[in-house]
């Protein structure tokens, strides 16, 4: 064992020790009828609000949620810490002043959902008499317009796509890492599938038939959908297989990590290599979302109805699918391909 490696268990030793700590004191509130949170550090409040509010021990949330509400929870801690006395002395001032922060920093959807999670918190905190007012009420959402997206350039995110595989630095396994990124772009491209859904997409959900191919897998809202594969998905996915086993790869995930048997890349590395593969191609950072807004667009103009766009997509309601046709009335429809 070399150097690096102790200094990382010692690091994660020393971790779980003040983790262990923290806990000892969480659970003796939990203990009592009332939470008693008097005792309680910043960072100890925090952590009781997210076990006991957001994800409680019988809370089923998708990875996708239980990534939004660590950001905005973490967004909320940092204002904490740098720009109020804590979160006894929290004043109206402190507030109005996280709600020009936000508001100046972040697209109306974003303002939206990280002044709820303050609202909640706030009023988690009054509740349990922690705070003698509700402060919850000062959390107003201000009228900020929706920005002009940018028009989607279909031919460019299927460059993008296939510069997934370029975006490989390390030599070992860069075969098989290369293989595995430029299948990961094409999925996202030919799919629409979320970022956590395409991170969860195990070898086992892809379905080959004499009929049509195919992924079936459970969704966001635990949702089971089915979306069809092209020819050329199968024939990367076949692939990757092969050449995993020749390489002594062992992972049920399709965006395996290659460090550890059974997990899967984490949403931050998914998102660098499609930054990385952007920046081969263009000056914009395009998101692994920004594939999903591509997909849902072309179907819709490609003539695709609103429901089956709907289902393909994993929408929960027609009226967010509508929101895309929406804004493809507004772009220019001539420059959108119909093949």
């Amino acid at each position: 064992m070399n150097e690096e490696e102790m200094n990382e268990i010692v690091i994660r030793e020393e971790a779980a020790l003040a983790f262990a700590d923290s806990r000892e004191k969480l659970l003796a509130v939990l203990e009592n009828d009332h939470l008693n949170m008097e005792a309680l550090s910043d960072l100890e409040i925090f952590e009781l609000f997210w076990a006991t509010e957001l994800f409680p021990i019988y809370s089923q949330k998708s990875p996708h949620t239980k990534r939004a509400y660590k950001q905005d929870l973490d967004y909320i801690l940092r204002f904490f810490v740098t720009k109020t006395q804590g979160v006894k002395q929290l004043t109206i001032l402190n507030l109005h002043e996280y709600l020009k922060d936000v508001h100046d920093q972040y697209a109306p959807r974003t303002v939206k959902r990280r002044n709820a999670m303050l609202r909640r918190f706030l009023r988690f905190l009054h509740i349990n008499d922690y705070h003698a007012r509700d402060l919850s009420v000062q959390v107003k959402d201000q009228m900020k317009p929706e920005p002009l997206r940018r028009e989607i350039d279909f031919d460019e995110m299927e460059a993008i796509a296939l510069a997934f595989r370029h975006t490989v630095k390390q030599k070992k396994h860069r075969e098989l890492l290369q293989l595995r990124n430029e299948t990961m772009g094409y999925l996202l491209l030919t799919t629409g599938m979320r970022a956590s859904e395409l991170l969860a997409l195990q070898f086992s959900h892809v379905h080959e038939t004499h009929s049509i191919n195919y992924i079936e897998f459970k969704g966001k809202r635990e949702k089971w959908r089915r979306i069809p594969l092209s020819q050329k998905s199968i024939h990367l996915i076949d692939r990757l297989k092969q050449l995993m086993q020749i390489e002594g790869v062992t992972n049920p995930y399709i965006c395996f990590n290659i460090r550890t048997n059974n997990n899967s890349i984490s949403y931050e590395a998914l998102r660098l290599i499609a930054q990385a593969a952007s920046a081969q191609l263009t000056s914009q950072k395009n998101s692994p979302h920004w594939f999903r807004r591509s997909f849902i667009t072309k179907l819709l103009a490609n003539g695709i109805s609103l429901y089956e766009v709907m289902n393909l997509s994993g929408h929960e309601s027609i009226t967010t699918t509508n929101t895309y046709l929406q804004q493809l009335k507004k772009s220019n429809s001539n420059v959108l391909p119909y093949d």
